[in-house]
């Protein structure tokens, strides 16, 4: 995609909030410096951010450190699984698409953080110093955390799982499809333990799928169990209570507090161990699989991390989103010890509160700017109609558009609209380094 304020412009119209953009405010307080700014991970918060460090800063030597050689639109792995997306390139793009010629791209993984020493130490064995580094590693899915479980198996023997890859979106979607046109049989769903990426995709998968069953026109010849870690199916009570509601209606069974801990693909059984350490063994003829996540290796053994409440995870103010021992180190996206916010919709509220720190780390200015929790799951019911749910660390809904444009507990076109056609190109404009909303 292409990037002018025209095009900006026309994104920011249909959002109805073109004329808060203020394009130029960037430009009227960069400045200048000449430090060695280090972005570990290339996902959307690291190619982001390093767009969006260009309008504060004239000077920055900005470098993104990354082996993978494409840009992945992983909110599209839904839209896969929905059949609104019918092919990989919906999904993936070419970095170039978005780093910008001033910005250097080493194409390797990062083997070892030496924060006491500025440093950090590539898989090649390469050393790159830095003056400040942010950290945007992502999550890593830990597939090998499930005994018996193959990945190679995922998209066929009715295994889905629309995590994996692009091309496990579509066969998934496909599974999905010849399980609804089967004889019958059960339905299981997961949601591992712990924190992980987009928490409303297991409930998505759940919807879409029975959605497709439904329309098949067998229902009552099919059973529909979803498996949680946790003891509730959504954090934020309002959605919780109304996702509870739809799924009584729909005839979807939620089983809290069993974590799917094995597979055996051969007998379709899938093996639960529930808070007391006991365990459950359930027969399936469809199962779709979220993997447990943690953070990357290196960042895991690094000194990096949280020892304490989020163990494993960068250790930040939730608020400045700063490291709360190394201050010329901050924390974007997924991999950062905040009590929520692992969505992209996070990642974008999170970019200018980084951004404007930084500056004034780097002008020795207070840090005045913080990150209120933003995050957004659009829940897709099933295709045609979503719940647009907002809210932050209060844990309350709310809204982050002049007004509400739809109610966040009423099925909606118009919150399915959004998710099919909106929020793409929005995340578009934002990977380019702009926040508009």
């Amino acid at each position: 995609m292409s990037i002018n304020r025209r095009n900006l412009l026309k994104t920011g119209a249909a959002l109805g909030v073109a004329g808060a953009f203020g394009f130029g405010a960037w430009e009227l307080s960069k400045t200048d410096t000449k430090a060695k700014i280090l972005i570990t991970g290339g996902g959307a918060g690291g190619l982001a951010l390093s767009n969006k460090l260009l309008h504060y800063f004239n000077g920055a030597e900005i470098t993104i450190v990354d082996p993978r050689g494409y840009h992945w639109y992983q909110p599209g792995q839904t839209l896969l699984l929905a059949g609104a997306y019918k092919s990989e390139d919906k999904v993936i793009e070419d970095n170039e698409t978005y780093l910008d010629s001033q910005v250097k791209w080493i194409s390797e993984a990062v083997r070892e953080y030496k924060p006491d020493n500025n440093q950090v130490i590539t898989s090649s064995g390469q050393a790159l110093d830095y003056d400040y580094l942010i950290v945007a590693t992502g999550l890593e899915l830990r597939y090998d955390m499930i005994e018996g479980l193959d990945i190679n198996e995922i998209g066929q023997g009715n295994i889905a799982s629309i995590y994996l890859s692009p091309e496990a979106g579509i066969a998934s979607h496909k599974q999905a499809l010849a399980f609804a046109q089967s004889k019958g049989g059960q339905a299981l769903f997961t949601r591992p333990q712990g924190a992980m990426k987009c928490a409303g995709a297991p409930m998505k998968a759940t919807n879409l799928i029975e959605y497709f069953v439904r329309q098949a026109g067998q229902r009552d010849a099919f059973n529909f169990e979803y498996f949680t870690a946790e003891n509730y199916l959504f954090a934020v009570k309002a959605f919780d209570k109304r996702l509870q509601e739809i799924w009584a209606e729909r005839q979807i069974t939620p089983n809290y507090e069993q974590t799917l801990t094995s597979l055996d693909s051969a007998a379709h059984t899938a093996t639960f161990t529930l808070a007391d350490d006991s365990q459950r063994t359930m027969d399936w003829d469809f199962i779709h699989i979220v993997p447990p996540m943690t953070t990357v290796k290196s960042l895991r053994e690094s000194e990096l991390v949280d020892e304490t409440v989020f163990k494993g995870y960068l250790e930040v103010d939730k608020y400045t989103l700063q490291h709360k021992r190394y201050p010329n180190v901050f924390g974007l996206g997924d991999t950062v010890g905040t009590p929520i916010g692992k969505t992209a919709a996070s990642v974008k509220s999170q970019l200018p509160i980084i951004a404007k720190n930084l500056q004034a780390l780097i002008t020795d200015q207070p840090l005045t700017a913080q990150w209120n929790g933003y995050t957004s799951c659009p829940m897709i019911l099933d295709v045609g109609h979503a719940m647009l749910w907002e809210f932050d660390y209060s844990l309350e809904p709310m809204t982050t558009l002049p007004f509400p444009v739809v109610d966040p507990l009423d099925k909606s076109e118009i919150a399915w609209v959004m998710e099919k056609s909106l929020i793409r190109p929005v995340y578009d404009v934002m990977l380019h380094g702009y926040t508009p909303v």
